[in-house]
């Protein structure tokens, strides 16, 4: 009943407190200090007042907020009245100083924070001494030592109020949902999830949220009403008007013209006038609360309506709805381009390893399979170069079984291997493939390098030696490979046709992604006769 509802608890306590005192004024034997007659037609004045405020938190948030400042004005003026006339000699606890000092202060917590708190304390001490010193000066029955000693409660009650409302106050700590399932894969599931959660939290009847979709100019509208959850698009005319301020929650009644609008550093805002709520004009809704939120994509808003006994209570906790939302929102966007991007490097290095493995090996088979046919032709016998095939292919099929256990596993990129022999054994298979010379030449022996990098010179190896020997027509290619200070350095020459003289050497487009996924550089010049490539590596890659 009493959840989150600070207007109702107040004003219900102020009510009871002032009926307290003034059934304790008329059963206590002892006649109030002065002005019996006055004191109980202030407290009963009082008394219906509060009466009064109790209907009106009850029944009209906007009231209650806007009133609520001039309420704690007559609150203080009610304090300073009981105490004048309740004051009497060697009356300790029949004043209502304590009670109605703690209820100051802590109304003011509630309400405004430190700030109020600091104010109203010092308003009462203002008070309090100017209350005594005419009570002192006109001679009637006063304590100085005991009202100097409460004045010092006062003072110590404040101190504790203001660092409490500093400190503490704030929204409240909510659990907000978390949304199983994979990141990029889950905005749907994110979306609805946190519209149940708002209308849960809430007790409203219904919540709906309207969010920018990526690129395109509709928008996705969520309606929860409690049964079931309702998806539409609108197009960018259906929410004419702009959604405000992006993490400042607010209150509406766009009947009536009313808007509580929250603030982070101080008390919330009461706007009376025209409210311009395009999605809440959109569900038809009147009274609500709403908060917009910023998203990569644009903003978007949350509407609750429906509310129980709606207040500003609820304001941090909307917010906090909101502030969720935008975050996670905007996570599931990052992992959503995060996959894509993955998906695409994944994509490309695989189509490199296609065309440098088994696209190369089949124009190099095509290419031995049209000299086997002419050898045939001419009576000599095939049955070695068959043989020669036939391994080829049996390699060739062990390469590819191998690229298929590393995209299922992961490369194991703490194991290490000999850069040199493996480039040998390719080398090898090279020149018997493509009928050319290939030579090695290595400064140092072994040379250990990561797994990932050795299968990546590995491939440009491939596509190097097939483009000299389909495209240069070589007979020859030496390769060279050393490392130093500065890294990696590997040399491909051949003694093929080379590029044209007229125009820059073109750049083999698998080897430059390569190398520029390693962080390297390549160089190609041309090598009279022949071509050159140059491709040096950091060390951190090496």
């Amino acid at each position: 009943m009493f959840a989150r509802r600070t207007g109702k608890v107040l004003a219900t306590s102020r009510a009871a407190m002032a009926l307290v005192f003034l059934v304790a004024l008329a059963l206590d034997p002892a006649a109030p200090g002065r002005n019996g007659t006055a004191i109980y037609f202030m407290l009963a004045a009082y008394l219906a007042g509060a009466a009064g405020m109790i209907m009106i938190a009850w029944r009209s948030w906007w009231w209650e907020f806007r009133l609520a400042p001039w309420v704690h004005g007559i609150d203080t003026l009610a304090f300073v009245l009981a105490v004048y006339f309740s004051e009497a000699d060697k009356a300790d606890f029949n004043s209502p100083f304590m009670a109605l000092t703690a209820f100051l202060l802590i109304s003011a917590t509630l309400r405004w924070g430190w700030f109020a708190v600091a104010w109203t304390s010092v308003a009462l001490v203002t008070l309090n001494v100017a209350i005594g010193a005419s009570l002192l000066v006109s001679g009637l029955p006063i304590d100085p030592y005991r009202y100097g000693r409460r004045l010092m409660y006062l003072g110590v009650l404040s101190i504790m109020m203001v660092w409490l409302s500093g400190e503490q106050r704030g929204p409240r700590a909510t659990p907000m949902p978390r949304t199983p399932g994979t990141p990029g894969e889950r905005r749907n599931a994110i979306l609805v999830e946190t519209l149940t959660f708002a209308r849960v939290a809430l007790q409203a009847r219904g919540a709906a949220i309207a969010v920018p979709h990526g690129e395109e100019p509709w928008t996705e509208l969520l309606r929860d009403s409690g049964y079931a959850v309702i998806v539409d698009r609108l197009g960018p005319e259906a929410l004419e008007g702009s959604f405000g301020e992006p993490d400042r929650a607010a209150l509406i009644d766009r009947t009536r013209g009313r808007r509580i609008i929250s603030r982070t550093s101080s008390y919330p805002l009461a706007i009376p006038g025209p409210v311009n709520a395009p999605l809440a004009a959109h569900c038809g809704i009147n009274e609500a609360m709403i908060v917009t939120f910023e998203t990569a994509a644009g903003p978007g808003q949350l509407l609750i309506w429906g509310i129980p006994d709606m207040c500003v209570d609820d304001l941090p906790l909307v917010e906090t709805i909101g502030r969720h939302l935008s975050t996670e929102l905007d996570r599931e966007d990052l992992a959503e381009l995060a996959q894509a991007a993955s998906a695409a490097a994944l994509r490309d290095a695989l189509a490199r390893d296609l065309h440098d493995s088994v696209a190369q090996f089949l124009a190099g088979t095509l290419f031995r399979l049209e000299a086997l046919s002419r050898w045939i032709r001419e009576g000599h016998d095939p049955t070695a170069e068959i043989n020669d095939l036939k391994t080829a292919l049996r390699r060739e099929q062990g390469e590819l079984r191998a690229m298929i256990q590393r995209l299922r596993r992961g490369e194991e990129g703490d194991r290490r291997t000999d850069l040199v022999e493996e480039m040998e054994t390719l080398l090898g298979e090279m020149s018997q493939h493509w009928h050319i010379a290939v030579q090695l030449d290595a400064q140092v022996r072994p040379m250990p390098v990561s797994i990932g990098l050795a299968h990546e010179l590995r491939q440009v190896l491939r596509e190097a030696v097939a483009n000299a020997a389909r495209h240069g027509h070589c007979s020859e290619v030496v390769v060279s490979v050393c490392t130093g200070a500065s890294g990696l350095t590997l040399r491909i020459g051949d003694d093929g046709e080379g590029f044209p003289t007229d125009r820059p050497p073109p750049r083999p487009r698998s080897i430059s992604e390569r190398v520029e996924a390693l962080g390297g550089t390549l160089s190609i010049c041309h090598n009279h006769p022949g071509a050159l490539l140059e491709i040096a590596l950091p060390n951190r890659i090496a």
